[in-house]
């Protein structure tokens, strides 16, 4: 009989050393945030589509519904801190053609890409309002991840970009827009 009760003892302490760490790693996870880039497109009542990506660089490329030439931005996400809202930060623009519209007046960019004209931007904004349609071939390129977005949404779809901080169970119930099909199908 002695030697059940260091038995039951050494049970009784793992259990409850293993509630404690499951409580305090649920409580961890609840808070833990993550900086993030959401896109979201806002459907017909409320019925959004929403992915998310965690690198902080990336572009928006299209073509120009004029030109007909491609169009390239550059964009860094600028996380939150305790004082600023997060934000993104327009660093550079690329362009094949040249009309009107063009921000001539800006710096050219350090690093010209064969073929395009570029120009040093470096403008914060809180988010962005895209508009895309299979016309212009809009995609959102990350990482080693080419989004085409065009082909996941709607013609004329306004595409909302902006950084956010992540929950646990927001990246557990939220798709990696690279794991989403083109077509949009799940």
């Amino acid at each position: 009989m002695t030697n059940k009760q260091p038995s039951n003892l050494l049970g009784l302490t793992a259990g409850a050393a293993l509630i404690a760490a499951l409580v305090f790693f649920t409580l961890w996870m609840g808070t833990a945030y993550q900086s993030v880039v959401e896109v979201r497109v806002v459907g017909l009542e409320g019925d959004d589509k929403v992915c998310y990506f965690v690198e902080p660089d990336f572009q928006l490329r299209w073509i120009h519904s004029v030109e007909k030439q491609w169009w390239e931005e550059q964009y860094q996400r600028i996380d939150e801190s305790g004082t600023e809202k997060g934000a993104l930060l327009l660093t550079t623009t690329y362009f094949e053609a040249f009309g009107a519209g063009t921000p001539s007046t800006e710096t050219l960019a350090p690093i010209q890409k064969p073929g395009y004209l570029g120009y040093q931007i470096n403008e914060k904004l809180p988010n962005l309002n895209w508009v895309v349609s299979r016309l212009t071939k809009g995609e959102i390129d990350y990482g080693n991840h080419r989004f085409l977005i065009h082909q996941w949404v709607p013609d004329y779809s306004e595409v909302i970009i902006m950084p956010k901080m992540y929950g646990f169970i927001d990246r557990f119930n939220k798709d990696f827009c690279h794991d989403i099909p083109s077509d949009g199908s799940r």
